[in-house]
């Protein structure tokens, strides 16, 4: 797929929603701003955050070897069920095994905690985070603030952020 093809959606996505913006310019220009200010930061922060979750989600799938077809070679090998009775202590010995890594989780929680930050302590989330908070005392520094308008610009942000970085982000993978 070319760039140009990927970018053609996204664009349309983000076309409409500043259209559904204009329909705010209509009611007054004070709906508009805290409309725009707070779907564009939301649309930012949806995006990053998908972009920073599918960089981690990449990174550790790249260590991981692909599933092995154990349970085709196993309906193949027994495909009546003939040995049950030695599933039955392989299931236990499953179960034991997850109880014994989720005890081990436990104890790497610190760990487990750090390696996740880099999802939720990215560059890609925490600016638009900001610009969300500059434009919202901006807003309310110059007297404009008007909390419908923002709340609902804040809710066709989450929508829109996910559509765009549908297309851009998560449908290469």
């Amino acid at each position: 797929m070319t760039m140009m093809t990927r970018i053609k959606k996204p664009l349309l996505v983000f076309t409409i929603s500043q259209l559904g913006a204009v329909v705010m310019l209509v009611y007054s220009a004070s709906a508009y701003a805290n409309f725009a200010v707070a779907m564009t930061t939301t649309t930012l922060i949806v995006m990053g955050s998908l972009y920073s979750y599918r960089n981690m989600i990449a990174r550790r799938t790249a260590d991981v070897d692909p599933e092995d077809n154990k349970d085709i070679i196993d309906m193949m090998d027994d495909p009546y069920d003939l040995y049950e009775e030695e599933r039955a202590e392989e299931i236990e010995d499953i179960k034991r095994l997850i109880k014994e890594e989720k005890a081990r989780q436990r104890a790497n929680i610190v760990k487990n905690t750090t390696q996740n930050a880099s999802a939720w302590v990215s560059a890609y989330r925490l600016i638009p985070y900001a610009f969300l908070i500059l434009g919202f005392v901006a807003l309310e520094n110059n007297g404009v603030l008007n909390i419908l308008p923002y709340l609902v610009g804040l809710a066709a942000g989450i929508p829109v952020g996910y559509l765009i970085a549908k297309e851009l982000f998560i449908s290469e993978l």
